[in-house]
């Protein structure tokens, strides 16, 4: 018999409650365990409405509290902090986006797994979602030809609940930036098969985010074949729905609704302008995650999103964060 993975939580937070809790306990030899948070009144409220059995006030009293991995989802300052004291702690760890704020601690993260042969996985789920799966299937397949040109539009009206740090505090990682411009270089590095080397980016505020934090990014990015991509993401967007097209010599595939956390969307193919729709089953990337995760754990195959890919994700972030900030094309 399998032993069962034992997951504590760190950070009590809503993604945990609406996806990930759900993910773990669909998936066969998981179990959550324990919950870690800052503030008592609110992790024991959290852990009775979710039935999570333990409690605890500090991160170093869940990481003796018997769990096997941690999944990490408090604000975007502390998760370098938590996944580095988890993995020395010798528990694996699936971190949220982004991994870290510093090239330098996520560095330190890859480093730390690979060394103690422990899985750091982060979680960019979209590379879960059956749509963006499609994507990938149709560029690698040669269907679409040489591909010619990309656009992504992530626009969504941030909803209240999900504001806050979000959009208010800098020193939290607010912004677009760290929010969204990280899941989709990740996005788009699985889907194109290759990575960014060179980027430039423009900000705007509209008034989601505090004076002085972007809500509004427009990037554009060459890959290392030379494909150049347009990326537009904002938090100021009620009107639209998120779209991805990628255009190549031989077809054009048009994806509309297909970059949030809910599955769905739809897929057309387009040849001489004639669209056909492309049928896909979806469903919860979340469960893929999770399975990925823990096959890895003992030993099968490999995570979803590994922290190598994590790290390529936050350093196009920091490189398009610097361009807005020196209005120069960055190397990455």
């Amino acid at each position: 018999m399998t032993k069962q993975l034992r997951w504590g939580l760190v950070g009590a937070s809503r993604i945990a409650a609406e996806w990930i809790i759900p993910a773990i306990r669909a998936t066969p030899g998981n179990e959550v365990v324990a919950v870690q948070g800052s503030n008592a009144a609110r992790v024991s409220e959290y852990a009775r409405t979710n039935d999570i059995p333990l409690t605890c006030e500090s991160l170093e009293e869940l990481l003796s509290a018997g769990v096997d991995a941690v999944y990490i989802s408090n604000t975007n300052e502390k998760h370098a902090r938590a996944a580095i004291a988890a993995l020395n702690a010798g528990k694996h760890v699936l971190g949220e986006k982004p991994m870290a704020m510093t090239e330098q601690d996520a560095r330190e993260m890859v480093s730390l797994a690979k060394h103690k042969n422990l899985v750091l996985a982060i979680n960019h789920h979209l590379r879960g979602m059956n749509s963006h799966r499609k994507l990938r299937e149709l560029v690698e397949s040669g269907v679409l030809g040489d591909l010619v040109a990309v656009r992504a539009m992530f626009g969504v009206l941030l909803p209240q609940h999900n504001r806050g740090w979000r959009t208010d505090s800098a020193s939290a990682g607010a912004g677009v930036f760290f929010d969204l411009t990280v899941h989709d270089a990740d996005t788009l590095h699985f889907i194109l098969g290759e990575k960014f080397v060179r980027v430039a980016a423009f900000t705007s505020n509209n008034g989601i985010s505090a004076k002085g934090i972007e809500d509004g990014v427009a990037t554009i990015a060459q890959t290392a074949s030379g494909l150049t991509v347009q990326i537009t993401e904002s938090f100021a967007i009620e009107h639209a729905r998120t779209t991805l097209e990628l255009h190549g010599t031989k077809a054009s595939v048009f994806a509309d609704d297909v970059l949030l956390q809910r599955p769905g969307g739809r897929l057309e193919l387009s040849v001489q302008g004639n669209r056909q729709e492309i049928p896909i089953e979806h469903e919860n990337a979340y469960p893929r995650v999770i399975a990925a995760f823990a096959d890895a754990v003992r030993g099968v195959g490999r995570p979803l999103v590994s922290g190598e890919d994590g790290l390529a994700s936050l350093r196009f972030a920091l490189a398009a964060r610097t361009a807005s900030t020196t209005g120069r094309v960055i190397e990455i």
